[in-house]
């Protein structure tokens, strides 16, 4: 066995400790938007050349990530941070955001018009997301759009759709 694969495994095994133990952010409502510090107490999620993200919103964001683009934050960002810096509060979709439950559907379309959202995601293939042959436009948003946790594709445990989920 070569030195260099001994120390891959080693910087492999490090680097798992250091997440096995990691501090999982914080999720406080009362944290500005583009302060990563206030939940990711001790180490930035962000590479260290990163501009400083303080005072930025999503529309700053996506100069540098564009949507389509390799930078894409699509599916790498939680719909969460997505929400608070296009700027949306967590007591306006939670009703207590110090224990927050799952929202339900019908406030998620207080801010997003199903027909729009359907009319957007006409052109996925094979198949419109948002228009399913089981559900039509009645499905729920969170079996596939999670705030704090990975989406998931919902249709993928019957389907071998490849959808890109945010």
């Amino acid at each position: 066995m070569s030195y260099r694969t001994i120390f891959r495994a080693i910087a492999c095994a490090l680097c798992l400790l250091a997440y096995a133990f990691a501090q999982e952010p914080k999720r406080l409502p009362e944290a500005k938007p583009s302060d990563c510090a206030t939940c990711h107490v001790g180490e930035s999620p962000l590479p260290k050349d990163h501009v400083a993200t303080s005072g930025l919103a999503m529309k700053d964001c996506e100069g540098c990530h564009a949507k389509g683009t390799p930078q894409s934050l699509a599916g790498k960002l939680p719909l969460s941070h997505v929400h608070q810096l296009s700027g949306a509060t967590c007591a306006q979709c939670h009703e207590d955001p110090k224990n927050p439950e799952p929202v339900a559907k019908t406030k998620c379309m207080s801010c997003h018009d199903m027909e729009k959202v359907a009319e957007a995601t006409a052109g996925v293939k094979p198949t419109n997301p948002h228009t399913s042959p089981h559900y039509g436009k009645k499905s729920d948003c969170n079996l596939c759009h999670h705030q704090h946790e990975a989406s998931e594709n919902y249709c993928a445990q019957c389907h071998k759709f490849d959808f890109k989920l945010p």
